[in-house]
């Protein structure tokens, strides 16, 4: 087909003219030396002509392009939804889940067997926390006889078998779940899940299972969040707060208490209260007090009573940890400009009973700046009683630090941070190295590196190289304490919800250090860092969290402070200074996914190499069980079997860290497993979220159809089956194949060959 045919030329078109012209001309020069006969000159002129020929086809570098037809199967995907959750009811008569499921099946088992016929191929997968494949078997889906699944991640089972199948012509992808996303460190999120389906143009056809639970027709009463980990002083007031969402039980009285149960396994009841919903669908903020007399460790849970009718029991209680102190916690407050960052934090700390904030504002006017260093801070920071935790918030360093003489308070507060006292600094025009600090003690202490370079001058506009100038929203780099804002596994979908940020200061980690906040965008610029040097030190990069107040994120924004100062303050669990347990969760499923980090650092915060653990998972028996510690470049990890975690209650993690035989620290951390089935606690459905996800594949096809709806279908793929013959384009070019070179070299060099035998032969050579 001279349609399909192509040239690339090594010379441009004007040149490859002249040159060939020439060539051409040269078969009429003749030799002067000898009598050639007219059949003679023809012969070695076609000889030669010949030559010219084949090498003016090798420098156009002739090909062309054929199509040709190859059969390729169809795939239809089915995703059955496998977890415990499928045997709640289904719809009002109480038939599972499960069972609609398997029926759905069965009735179309004829149409999947006919899709097999016409070469178009049917594969069922399960799912929970991962997929497995299920097999057919002459003609017949094996599914599991029952649900099993620990948790349900809808997300990640989409994503990962669309990216399977990408080499394939996937036609749909069929998936039968109640849509409720329990897994609490799910792969990829619900909002990535459908990405491949849409580069693929292929719909995804959710069938809907189970009744939404805002309808009032299920029976339920449910508390939906509590704090995991709660601290107060001994005899002051503890308001334990909760969240109790009820369903089907208008004008009923519903009894929900606060438990506490101590290190003995010895359970009270302090304190309960009664709430009346007034509508079938109601949720219900929930506030219990209670004043302990005793300091400790203790074990703390909001408890609904179980009412008539309820399908589902283990979702009426959620369990914490409560620590009783003997004394509060004292921080100091240093700001030198009074703009909202300040003011909100604040805010936030001054309501907790146990903190007990002093403010102190750094006035910066030059009349002020005379009388710096602020000798007065001496006494503030040499004090080992009289504070647990210091924020410096745009405080420059010659306020507190004579950069001369170098004397001032900033050397008693280094020392006081190297001693266990916390420390945390926050951005901002004189912040960091913009306020001179890499020339103060506190450079060895901060998790950051400053520039000699980094200076901000009182009276000169603000340096935007020091900054980052664009908005910005923050994602926390793995699970830790004081990142984890969000209940339930959904922390990262909640620092996604957060307001961006205006702008903050440009730092640099240092090695040692951990980065706990970074930009959500490519460059991933550090914004939160920490260190333990002894005490605790954080850099927060920012200054404006205060937005996420002002935009409704109040919860979000005060836990957030209060698990930065309580983390520094070393009030986050049981750890001594050099080895700490950094445990996210404190509440676990049965035989959940769990992963915990060790870190063991010496007293100038410096990652220790080499360590030998023995580490121990004490289970609610007392029975331990010998778990095994990683390391992974800088860090020590562990991932203990989920089999070890089938009991609920207490569980304890138990580390000793050695170094060549000598003992470097210990740390243990308790967690509990909570006799509530993730999967089997919530009986209500979420078809909105399935049909939010099958409506990013509208245009393609993507829908929510209900179980009955499937022979639709299966019936048009049956009818009008898709074409199994695609064509694929093979390109071909002179010399890209070895024989079609080897053919051609030897044609040029018999030509070549023939044309010098001939005139050695007339004598002409």
């Amino acid at each position: 087909n001279l349609e399909n045919l192509s040239f690339s030329p090594i010379l441009g078109p004007i040149v490859l003219t002249i040159v060939f012209a020439a060539a051409l001309l040269m078969l009429f020069v003749g030799p002067s030396f000898a009598n050639l006969s007219a059949k003679r000159r023809w012969t070695l002129s076609l000889l030669r002509f010949g030559v010219i020929a084949l090498a003016f086809v090798a420098t156009l570098r002739p090909g062309c392009i054929q199509k040709i037809e190859k059969s390729q199967s169809a795939v239809v995907l089915f995703l059955v939804d496998s977890t415990r959750s499928m045997e709640l009811p289904h719809v009002s008569d109480n038939e599972s889940r499960w069972k609609a499921t398997v029926d759905m099946v069965r009735e179309n088992q004829d149409r999947i067997q006919q899709l097999a016929e016409n070469k178009i191929d049917v594969r069922f997968f399960s799912f929970d926390n991962r997929t497995e494949p299920i097999p057919i078997e002459d003609g017949q889906v094996m599914l599991p006889p029952q649900p099993t699944g620990v948790e349900t991640d809808i997300g990640s089972a989409i994503y990962n078998l669309s990216l399977d199948l990408r080499d394939q012509r996937l036609l749909s992808m069929i998936i039968a779940t109640d849509g409720v996303q329990n897994a609490s460190d799910p792969e990829i999120e619900l909002t990535q899940a459908v990405e491949a389906l849409s580069d693929m143009e292929t719909p995804l056809i959710a069938v809907q299972l189970g009744d939404p639970g805002d309808t009032g027709q299920l029976a339920d009463v449910a508390i939906t969040s509590f704090a995991e980990q709660q601290v107060v002083n001994k005899k002051n007031d503890l308001v334990a707060k909760a969240t109790m969402v009820t369903r089907g039980y208008a004008n009923q009285d519903v009894s929900v208490e606060l438990v506490v149960t101590d290190s003995g396994g010895k359970e009270s009841v302090v304190a309960t209260e009664i709430y009346r919903p007034s509508n079938s669908y109601e949720e219900t903020n929930v506030e219990l007090k209670f004043r302990p007399i005793d300091p400790g460790e203790f074990r703390i849970k909001v408890r609904a009573q179980p009412m008539p009718g309820e399908v589902a029991i283990r979702n009426n209680e959620l369990e914490g940890f409560l620590t009783v102190r003997d004394k509060g916690m004292r921080v100091l407050l240093m700001n030198g400009a009074l703009g909202w960052e300040q003011k909100y934090l604040r805010d936030s700390l001054s309501v907790i009973d146990f903190i007990d904030l002093d403010f102190a504002p750094i006035y910066t006017n030059p009349g002020s700046r005379r009388n710096w260093p602020l000798k007065s801070f001496e006494s503030e920071f040499a004090d080992p009683e009289k504070y647990d935790v210091f924020i410096l918030s745009n405080v420059d360093a010659e306020a507190l630090y004579d950069l001369k003489t170098k004397t001032g308070p900033l050397r008693s507060l280094a020392k006081a941070v190297a001693d266990g006292k916390g420390l945390l600094m926050i951005g901002g025009t004189h912040s960091f190295g913009a306020g001179l600090y890499h020339q103060t003690p506190l450079a060895d202490v901060l998790p950051i590196t400053m520039r000699a370079t980094e200076r901000q001058d009182y009276g000169k506009d603000v340096r935007k190289n020091l900054h980052i100038n664009t908005p910005f929203k923050v994602r926390p780099t793995r699970d830790h304490y004081v990142t984890g804002i969000g209940e339930d596994g959904n922390n990262r979908a909640v620092w996604a919800m957060l307001p961006a940020m205006a702008g903050a200061n440009r730092i640099v980690a240092k090695q040692t250090a951990e980065i706990l906040l970074e930009s959500d965008d490519d460059v991933r610029r550090p914004i939160l860092a920490v260190n333990n040097v002894g005490g605790r030190v954080l850099a927060f990069a920012g200054d404006l969290s205060w937005q996420w107040r002002r935009e409704g994120f109040v919860k979000e924004h005060d836990r957030f402070w209060r698990q930065v100062v309580l983390f520094l303050a070393f009030w986050d669990g049981k750890s001594d200074e050099s080895v700490a347990i950094q445990l996210p969760k404190r509440r676990f499923s049965p035989k959940a996914n769990l992963k915990f980090d060790v870190t063991v650092r010496n007293i100038a915060g410096e990652t220790t190499q080499n360590v030998d653990f023995e580490s121990y998972l004490v289970q609610p028996t007392g029975e331990k069980q010998l778990i095994a510690i990683n390391s992974s470049g800088d860090r020590y990890g562990c991932l203990v079997d989920p089999d070890l975690m089938t009991l609920s209650g207490l569980y304890r993690i138990e580390v000793t860290a050695n170094q060549e035989g000598r003992l470097i620290g210990t740390s243990e951390r308790e967690f509990v497993v909570m006799d509530r089935d993730k999967e089997k606690s919530n009986p209500a459905a979420n078809p909105e979220q399935m049909k939010r996800l099958a409506s990013q594949t509208t245009e393609y096809g993507g829908k929510t159809i209900a179980t009955n709806e499937l022979a639709g279908i299966l019936d048009e793929y049956i009818n009008n089956p898709p074409m199994t013959k695609i064509e694929i384009p093979m390109k071909w070019q002179l010399g890209s194949s070895f024989p079609d070179a080897l053919g051609f070299l030897l044609a040029f060099v018999g030509l070549l060959a023939t044309e010098w035998l001939l005139r050695k032969k007339w004598g002409l050579v």
